[in-house]
């Protein structure tokens, strides 16, 4: 029920300040410094916010986890669904809209240092929640191998628990780790990033090809813009979101 009274609040709220037909977009829930649900900010949300005024259209977000989010596309929900790798018959998918880096993150004094997944053996390992299903097969393989594992929702308390020791690798999407660590302590450079994984790109899709097409032309104007760069900038400190990525393959 109290998922229920969020959506509807958030599909009323832009209509407030927004004379233009709404574009609805099913998207994942707390997830900073993508997706801030009770200020509506966000690389993400603010990605498809000035995509959408671009197509004359006020963006309004309805938020679900992201388990759930082809589900209820399926059933009706939405103009589009975020967070998509593949193209089921019947929807079209747009250009590649955003890319998430997930990496290894250990102390610098962990001895011996991360090399390979192998090197994961014998680790206390904390990750986001669903990473042996998001993660390569040779994640998840590993798993039975590690001293402890834990996959949590809430990743804000994991640099901590990193920083005092009650871990010894945590498993993150790079812009959020480094979005929870400068908040947990920003003068430290105690930690050290392991880019095990490749980058994912993923899509939106939706199902009428007209207005894929016309969101597609309007996200790539976007992307080629310097405006592009400034919101990267703005939500990451740097810019790391290329216009096309893919998955390359984890090391041995």
């Amino acid at each position: 029920m109290r998922l229920f009274a969020i959506v509807i609040f958030l599909w009323c709220w832009p209509a407030l300040s927004c004379q233009w037909p709404s574009l609805t977009f099913l998207v994942g829930v707390e997830k900073p410094p993508y997706i801030d649900v009770a200020t509506q900010k966000g690389f993400e949300l603010e990605l498809l916010q000035r995509v959408s005024l671009k197509l004359q259209r006020c963006a309004v977000f309805l938020h679900t986890p992201n388990g759930r989010l082809l589900d209820l596309f399926n059933k009706g929900q939405a103009d589009f669904v975020s967070l998509q790798r593949t193209v089921p018959a019947g929807y079209f998918a747009t250009r590649s809209y955003i890319n998430y880096e997930n990496i290894l993150i250990t102390r610098l004094d962990l001895k011996p240092q991360l090399q390979s997944l192998h090197d994961l053996a014998g680790k206390r390992v904390m990750a986001f929640q669903n990473a042996h299903i998001f993660l390569p097969k040779a994640y998840a393989e590993k798993i039975p191998e590690f001293a402890s594992y834990l996959e949590v929702v809430e990743q804000d308390q994991l640099p901590a628990l990193l920083l005092k020791n009650r871990v010894d690798v945590l498993v993150m999407d790079k812009n959020i780790f480094e979005y929870f660590y400068h908040k947990t302590a920003p003068d430290d450079a105690s930690l050290k990033q392991h880019p095990l994984f490749g980058i994912n790109s993923y899509h939106l899709l939706g199902r009428d090809a007209w207005l894929v097409e016309r969101f597609d032309k309007a996200l790539l104007t976007f992307q080629q813009s310097d405006e592009y760069q400034q919101l990267q900038l703005k939500y990451f400190q740097h810019a790391n979101q290329p216009e096309q990525a893919s998955q390359t393959a984890v090391l041995p």
